[in-house]
């Protein structure tokens, strides 16, 4: 099996520390009912099998959840991209950052992770609060279909679809 190319090392080399100067006023953010409610709609859309989610960047090395298993996983239609840059966290107004994400076309390989069955919405929730912290990024999560050595399957996906200026 091939190993991938993206590691914890590599990152390692261009991480750069930021203190983070807080939200701007542009962007809105979340409250804990905010999350709770996007929680328990993702939670409800996904199917009665179990919940994936799709992996192809810092959440392969760095999960911040639980899961039951792993497969690698292609996203066919989408490419990884250093498309968004931040001006939080890895960058600053002064010299934003960049972040990954994924753009229409090509193919993306990663990992999907299965979540435990038991308490679906709490899962999907600390995933929330992970990758996103304001209404302004609500859009970049959806499910995205991937495929497996094992069939297709539907996963949920983080920074998907968006270009431009992150928080």
């Amino acid at each position: 099996m091939r190993q991938m190319s993206l590691t914890p090392e590599l990152v390692a080399l261009c991480h750069r520390e930021e203190i983070d100067p807080g939200p701007s006023g542009e962007w809105t953010q979340l409250s804990d009912d905010d999350f709770g409610a996007l929680a328990t709609r993702l939670a409800d859309e996904a199917d009665e099998g179990p919940l994936w989610v799709f992996a192809y960047g810092s959440l392969i090395w760095k999960p911040a959840f639980e899961s039951v298993e792993q497969q690698r996983a292609s996203a066919h239609g989408w490419h990884r991209s250093f498309c968004l840059d931040l001006v939080r966290w890895r960058g600053s107004a002064e010299q934003p950052g960049l972040m990954m994400a994924l753009e229409r076309g090509g193919r993306c390989d990663g990992v999907i992770y299965r979540l435990p069955d038991d308490d679906k919405t709490a899962q999907i929730e600390r995933l929330l609060r992970r990758e996103i912290d304001d209404h302004e990024s609500v859009a970049s999560v959806r499910w995205v279909p991937v495929r497996t050595a094992q069939g297709r399957v539907r996963a949920l996906g983080f920074w998907v679809g968006v270009t431009g200026r992150g928080t």
